[in-house]
């Protein structure tokens, strides 16, 4: 599957028309994020990976941007915007950060078009596999994940508010666990907030379907009710819970578990925002951000879901060195 995923990704990036598509096709950095270093991740997330049987490698991914990137990363250090890290959906299955043409893309070319972010990073994390693919259980996933976020702090040299997690789906699934990690572990600081488009956020009803199987690795589905898989079951972790927007399809099937996630965070104190697009069918009504139909058939409802991701944004407040 990672061989084709590559194939894939480079004859459609031939064809990836727009400006920022054509920035971010050449922006694509292939094995740019070191490892996390192990004194950096604590003795039970080292003892999960250990019995997981996984070691985090470097890790890809692709710089969304206008014009120049060390310019936009420049207004960031300035405090004149922000930086998002995304995690794009499709289950743990499918999704490539290198797809610049796919569904996915049309989210972090969106946070750049529409200047809610100064500059995007989206990593190209490790799938589950399906058929005779090697099996990439969690947590690898989160080290990734956290290898990405370490390397935006002490790399790239951005301070943690200036850095807002995105995540569509699955992609909100991994954000939800990466802050968990954040807040338990406490050696890193939390970012200046996160955004969740549709989170996939009960595994504990899927315990049947392949990708939930194989992203437990040798535990056993009893694991799938827990909070690293099922956060929407569990309060958040004690701690600063940074400012969450919530943003999902009033339609989808995901509105119970989202909706008990957002139950959870209030109820714990976090700074909650969330909002269910109307109208749009149940069909499309998931992650709808990702389909060019929607924007064509309810033009209105994905206006006015950017002008909220952006207005919220921009309420968050200066970036700060100290964070």
């Amino acid at each position: 599957m990672q061989t084709i995923r590559k194939l894939a990704a480079r004859v459609q990036g031939k064809l990836a028309p727009p400006d920022v598509v054509r920035s971010a096709e050449s922006s694509y950095i292939e094995g740019a994020i070191p490892p996390i270093p192990t004194e950096f991740v604590g003795d039970v997330m080292k003892q999960w990976a250990g019995e997981a049987r996984v070691r985090v490698e470097s890790v890809d991914a692709v710089w969304w941007y206008h014009r120049e990137l060390e310019r936009s990363l420049e207004e960031v250090r300035r405090g004149k915007g922000r930086i998002g890290l995304y995690f794009h959906g499709g289950g743990y299955v499918i999704g490539s950060a290198r797809d610049v043409r796919s569904g996915s893309s049309r989210i972090p070319r969106g946070f750049i078009e529409r200047n809610i972010c100064a500059c995007l990073l989206s990593v190209e994390y490790s799938l589950v596999g399906m058929g005779g693919d090697p099996v990439k259980p969690f947590p690898l996933q989160i080290l990734e994940a956290l290898s990405a976020y370490r390397h935006l702090l002490h790399s790239t040299k951005i301070p943690p508010n200036g850095i807002i997690f995105v995540g569509d789906s699955a992609g909100g699934h991994l954000v939800l666990a990466l802050q968990r990690y954040l807040l338990e572990s406490i050696d890193m600081p939390s970012p200046g907030g996160l955004i969740l488009l549709s989170p996939w956020v009960d595994l504990s009803v899927e315990r049947d379907r392949p990708q939930a199987q194989r992203l437990l690795g040798q535990l056993s589905t009893d694991h799938l009710s827990e909070p690293y898989f099922s956060p929407s079951l569990h309060p958040p972790p004690p701690g600063q819970w940074p400012p969450t927007l919530v943003y999902y399809g009033a339609n989808e099937s995901f509105v119970p578990s989202i909706t008990a996630l957002v139950t959870w965070l209030t109820q714990a104190g976090a700074p909650v925002t969330s909002y269910a697009a109307e109208e749009i069918l149940e069909k499309f009504s998931h992650d709808f951000l990702i389909f060019r139909n929607v924007e064509l058939a309810w033009p209105a409802r994905v206006d006015e879901t950017w002008t909220r991701i952006r207005a919220w944004t921009r309420a968050l407040g200066q970036v700060t060195e100290s964070g």
